[in-house]
């Protein structure tokens, strides 16, 4: 009789560790649905649409669409791995748009799209964009008014023979041999001293 209740006992052990053993395999593999639904349901929210617009040497908007308003994140870096930077929305939404700003020029940024828990990328690999090169300033050149006073025109410009593109690489600079008018700067007046 013995022998039959230690079978007995064993065979419910058995049967209730592995009855155990089976819910807890079934828990973790269903953990990311329980924690969406737990979490507020953001499963089901997969960005659509994703573009990148407005790209400039400086800042890049990203926009996408979900099914159901939410407030979403984009995680975004120089490097595919490394989501260092962030831009959150405000509010609700089901048509996003988030600036990315400031931005490094000629430059490749990744990102991906965070929502809740949730983190959306272009299967499996990150976003991407290149920024603009930056634009060139143009220097402002200002006409300075032709001075009244007599100005010597014995000074060594006067012997050389000089182009107005000469001049224009001079101006802004100090060339005491373009500084017609000794104004301590080289302009347009001074061309215009020269041509007399």
């Amino acid at each position: 009789m013995t022998n039959e209740k230690t079978n007995k006992r064993v065979f419910v052990i058995v049967l209730v560790s592995l009855l155990g053993v089976a819910i807890i395999v079934g828990v973790v593999l269903s953990m990311g649905k329980i924690r969406t639904f737990l979490g507020g349901a953001t499963g089901g929210l997969r960005p659509e649409g994703v573009r990148v617009t407005n790209i400039t040497a400086n800042s890049a908007n990203v926009i996408w669409q979900t099914s159901k308003p939410v407030a979403g994140q984009i995680e975004y870096g120089t490097t595919p791995g490394s989501f260092l930077l962030r831009n959150t929305e405000t509010a609700q939404t089901s048509d996003h748009s988030l600036v990315l700003s400031p931005l490094l020029p000629e430059t490749i940024y990744y990102f991906r799209i965070r929502i809740g828990e949730e983190v959306y990328d272009e299967n499996g690999a990150p976003y991407s964009f290149t920024t603009k090169g930056a634009v060139a300033s143009i220097p402002k050149v200002t006409v300075s008014p032709v001075p009244t006073l007599p100005v010597s025109t014995s000074s060594a410009a006067s012997s050389a023979q000089y182009t107005l593109d000469d001049f224009q690489a001079k101006f802004g600079s100090s060339d005491s041999e373009f500084d017609i008018n000794k104004d301590g700067v080289v302009n347009s007046a001074d061309w215009i001293l020269y041509q007399k």
